[in-house]
């Protein structure tokens, strides 16, 4: 008879065996990631933002990973219908959604959805952002923020904005401008960024709340005047143009669009983990970053615990602001 002693040994070196084979294969196939053409998906229309944004870099992916990069569209319900796609995408970190915080903003005023924003998706990076940007139409008499505040004050009731939607960035942007200025100004909610500017342009909105990347190629039109950046910090692009968190009781205004990447949660740590490397050192690139600021993105190198915290902070935010303001999507 074989000695127990013995038997024991020889099935701990199978059972050791058998676990490094294991962690071989599993090490082998994360490796090999992605084994199949990747799908970013945007969760918005061709021509936005994040559809540009995966456009952009999805020729320079696919040169890393060594497969195919493309993006496809799903837009509609706000961003939600591409993130529930990916959400329940297979976890094998081959369908990656690109989105922005109007998820945060859906989330925190109550839209129906079937996911949790902060626990079934991982976030990789925030690469990019768009600040919202407050212009006035040319046929306005002013010429600055402070003027744009006197006349407002001298003439009360007569101003409205215009916003991309209401519970957008922008209408957030707007209504606290408003509010610190000390100022009544009536919102007029678009469909969209772009009908919204064409109402500025011909002056039927006098006051423009806008994604800097839509209102500065209209600048050389002469028929709107760029006031100020919503944020803390000035644009590259445009470093003549004051930001609103300069001026006397506007610390801490900071109003933009981020662009980020996400996976659904279910996704293998070590396939995270690459993509979060390849996409940081991507977006550290300096040809990477003078793409984006020809675009007219100011761009990120938010990592995927940073993003994870922005996410959590902008629920706060933006629901706080909501109860504020009786901002609602009803």
């Amino acid at each position: 008879m074989t000695d127990p002693l013995i038997r024991l040994r020889k099935s701990a070196r199978r059972w050791t065996l058998q676990c490094g084979l294991a962690l071989l294969l599993t090490g082998t196939a994360h490796a090999a990631y992605p084994e199949h053409p990747v799908t970013m998906v945007s969760a918005f229309p061709p021509g936005g933002s994040t559809d540009v944004i995966g456009r952009m870099l999805s020729p320079r992916l696919g040169e890393i990973f060594k497969q195919t990069f493309l993006v496809e569209n799903r837009a509609g319900a706000s961003g939600n219908i591409a993130t529930d796609y990916v959400v329940r995408s297979a976890p094998n970190g081959e369908t990656i959604l690109v989105g922005n915080n109007t998820m945060t903003v859906n989330a925190a005023l109550g839209v129906a959805q079937n996911f949790n924003l902060q626990k079934d998706l991982t976030p990789i990076i925030a690469i990019a952002e768009t600040p919202v940007a407050l212009a006035v139409s040319s046929k306005l008499p002013v010429n600055s923020v402070q003027e744009l505040i006197a006349y407002g004050k001298a003439h009360p009731g007569t101003l409205s904005f215009s916003s991309c939607g209401t519970g957008t960035a922008q209408h957030f942007a707007g209504v606290e401008f408003a509010h610190r200025a000390g100022i009544d100004m009536v919102h007029v909610p678009y469909k969209g960024c772009a009908p919204a500017l064409t109402d500025g342009l011909s002056g039927q909105v006098p006051v423009i709340f806008n994604a800097i990347s839509n209102i500065s190629p209209q600048l050389k039109t002469g028929k709107i005047k760029l006031l100020a950046v919503a944020t803390r910090q000035r644009v590259p692009f445009h470093p003549d143009v004051p930001a609103l968190a300069e001026l006397p009781g506007f610390k801490d205004y900071d109003f933009a669009v981020w662009l980020g990447f996400f996976v659904t949660a279910k996704t293998p740590q070590p396939i995270v983990d690459r993509l979060r490397k390849e996409f940081m050192a991507l977006a550290q690139d300096k040809a990477t970053q003078q793409a984006l600021s020809d675009r007219l993105f100011v761009p990120l190198t938010m990592d995927g615990p940073a993003l994870q915290k922005q996410i959590g902070d902008e629920l706060v935010k933006w629901k706080k602001l909501a109860d504020e303001y009786h901002i609602t999507l009803d």
